[in-house]
């Protein structure tokens, strides 16, 4: 098979042997999460003199590079007290990378004091601000490589008695490369009417200032950064005036044309309002290509809101906070989960110590508190969370940990539950079980002539089942979380195609894949019960598409196997229709058999080698290396179908000549449990998929 863009990696999987995992599956129970556990990852230590080790008081989220650590900044300590930037990996060893440097009569050269998070350029290094130091004194834009090499960029100028300079001044927030491949920003003070700025900056530290901010229509003080939209613009929000003096939300073009979409309304009583206050953070991009963002003010009960505005201008107010459970006034933005939910964290509220909290939002505004600080595992969060390859969510406290200098914590999610589909000659059952508590199943059919082959599942717990006739027709049916039929659609006959395997986009998008003549594919873009298009691939001698799974950005993953030559071939087809391959093998004797995608997006495989029934478990890396895990010999059992959990767990379903099932929880150390059912005369399993 040629595509473009591939690269072939091999690798003997006689390796595997030193590997493999000599245990039988066995009943022990799988593992247990019925809700979200934090973890303190590392607590910042105590200040002498301003000064310490790893820095203090973190304000923004880590964010995880390309080799699966995270980076992140302090805004006080490190070795002269002006902040550090430093890696922690995921199981909470953290490194210093860089201290900023001692002022001298307020400047020096890297800055000082940084508040924004880092942002990985492709390039492969860290860029980031800071508010203070620098030449003179109103921050830089810098760069630090990995194993900490820090460059300075620019320095921002000074600024006159009026507070007015020719570029900005004290960025407080982070940088987004944006698709020319240059980064764009904001700074709090300073431009042309000393009310904040906008900038554009290229990686080799050319800075172009894009807009001054003049304290009236479209606001002042920019505390946050900028997302860019599908439609090439930059979107962000101003914390103070605007029309009625509490910030704004802002459209701005590449070349600098600032539009003002939202003005926030006055406040009753000096409190409350229907839309909320001063926005102190970034803007998230929905899946649906509105924006969802907070305020720190205002609302109904006067602690701040979470609101969606449309790319047009149109703004709803999702929830307001209370200051009780739900927690209250937020300095931090949201960030997309891969289940469709937003993620953020609240300064204040929640448990009795008013340490806040951190929180689940649904686009539609109902709110889950997923965590209350205790003041012991973190105080007063000022950044939003990140969601790591392995599906928790990191983050920071600016306050508390061991020396109240604020932490580091990981928040993993529940595991959920585990779809599975049954058939036995045109009956199926679907089973769902849950990570504790009891199993509940319905049976559906028989239906003469009609299998039940595949199985997927969608963000909001919905299950599909494919069924298909040896005749060239296939049928899609969606179940609600309770296993009741509520949509289905029948395609076809075609003759000479057999639907393989199904899978279910961001956007709610039924993708079904079909195998044809000669080797070809087909995949059906299904709005179910309505609409569908299709587009067609190959065909290729020898290749057989498999599967089909798909990610967060709707990014179509595609497997093809040579089963002849034992190699495989992974498919990435953005959006856009941007399509590149990746080559493994051959590993002689063994077959590629299953895909699916980590909540980061990263693909695993699994591989099965028939003769010794054994099974390889393969973790794709952004880079395109992976990582190996053997499984078995198990004999009697084959291994079959893939899933990926909220919690990051690989589910590998096993299947024996008996008819049972057998499920391997396998956490991200590789140690895993299982637990089998069966024998169930008659009765085949089929296929796995996460639950709710």
């Amino acid at each position: 098979m040629k595509q473009s863009n591939h690269t072939t990696f091999r690798a003997g999987l006689a390796l595997l042997g030193l590997l493999a995992l000599l245990l039988a599956p066995r009943a022990d129970a799988l593992a247990a999460a019925g809700t979200p556990t934090l973890t303190t990852l590392h607590s910042f230590s105590a200040l002498s003199n301003n000064v310490n080790v790893d820095g203090a008081d973190p304000p923004a989220a880590p964010v995880q590079g390309s080799d699966g650590n995270f980076y992140g900044t302090t805004s006080l300590g490190g070795a002269y007290g002006n902040g550090s930037v430093y890696e922690i990996t995921p199981s909470g060893k953290l490194t210093v990378l860089w201290s900023f440097t001692p002022l001298g009569a307020g400047t020096n050269l890297d800055g000082a004091n940084p508040y924004g998070s880092l942002v990985q350029g492709s390039d492969g290094n860290f860029y980031g601000t800071t508010s203070l130091g620098g030449a003179n004194g109103n921050g830089t834009v810098f760069m630090i490589s990995g194993p900490g090499v820090l460059t300075p960029l620019y320095s921002f100028s000074a600024m006159n008695a009026q507070g007015i300079n020719t570029d900005g001044a004290q960025p407080d927030t982070c940088l987004v490369q944006a698709s020319d491949g240059n980064f764009y920003g904001t700074a709090a003070f300073g431009g042309t009417s000393g009310d904040g700025a906008v900038f554009k900056i290229t990686p080799a530290g050319t800075l172009t200032l894009l807009h001054s901010f003049t304290g009236v229509a479209d606001g002042a003080d920019p505390e946050a950064g900028l997302v860019q939209g599908s439609d090439g613009n930059f979107y962000g929000t101003t914390a103070t005036n605007g029309a009625n003096d509490h910030g704004t939300v802002f459209k701005i073009t590449p070349a600098g044309v600032l539009t003002t979409l939202h003005s926030f309304s006055s406040l009753t009583g000096g409190i409350r309002n229907s839309d909320g206050a001063d926005p102190y953070a970034s803007l998230a991009i929905g899946s649906d290509g509105n924006f969802y963002g907070t305020t720190y003010d205002g609302g109904a009960y006067a602690f701040g809101t979470v609101f969606k505005i449309t790319p047009a201008g149109a703004l709803t107010t999702l929830h307001s906070f209370t200051s009780g459970a739900d927690g209250g006034r937020l300095l931090a933005g949201l960030v997309l989960g891969i289940d469709g939910s937003f993620y953020g964290t609240t300064l204040g509220g929640g448990g009795t110590s008013n340490d806040g909290t951190v929180f689940k939002i649904s686009p539609s505004g109902v709110l889950t508190t997923l965590h209350s600080f205790t003041g012991a595992d973190g105080s007063h969060s000022q950044a939003s969370v990140v969601q790591g390859s392995d599906g928790s969510f990191y983050g920071t406290t600016y306050f508390g940990g061991d020396n109240n200098k604020g932490t580091v914590f990981k928040l993993a999610p529940a595991a959920g539950s585990t779809y599975a589909l049954w058939n036995n000659s045109g009956q199926a059952s679907l089973w769902k079980i849950p990570a504790s508590g009891s199993m509940t199943s319905a049976s559906y059919g028989p239906y003469a002539g009609w299998t039940p082959v595949a199985l997927a599942s969608d963000t909001s717990g919905n299950a599909y089942i494919l069924w298909t006739t040896t005749a060239g027709s296939a049928s899609v049916w969606k179940l609600s979380s309770s296993l009741a039929i509520t949509t289905s659609q029948t395609f076809g006959p075609f003759s000479g195609w057999t639907a393989k395997s199904l899978a279910v986009g961001p956007d709610s998008h039924v993708h079904l894949l079909w195998n044809g003549p000669s080797n070809a594919a087909s995949i059906y873009n299904i709005v179910l019960g309505a609409s569908s298009t299709s587009k067609a691939y190959g065909p290729f001698s020898g290749w057989q598409a498999q599967q089909i799974a798909f990610d967060y950005n709707n990014n179509t993953h595609v497997l093809w196997t040579d089963s002849a030559a034992s190699e495989a071939s992974l498919w990435n087809i953005t959006s856009a229709g941007v399509q590149t391959s990746q080559s493994l093998g051959p590993f002689a004797g063994w077959q590629a058999i299953s895909l699916a995608l980590a909540p980061g997006g990263q693909p695993r495989i699994v591989w099965d080698f028939p003769s010794t029934k054994q099974a390889a478990v393969f973790t794709m890396a952004p880079n395109g290396t992976y990582a190996c895990q053997a499984l078995g010999p198990y004999s009697g059992w084959t291994p079959s179908n893939l899933s990926v959990n909220a919690d990051g767990d690989s589910f590998l379903m096993w299947t024996s000549t008996s008819n049972q099932l057998s499920l391997f929880d396998i956490g991200s150390t590789g140690s895993f449990a299982s637990i089998a059912y069966g024998p169930y005369s008659g009765w085949a399993p089929i296929a796995i998929a996460p639950g709710p």
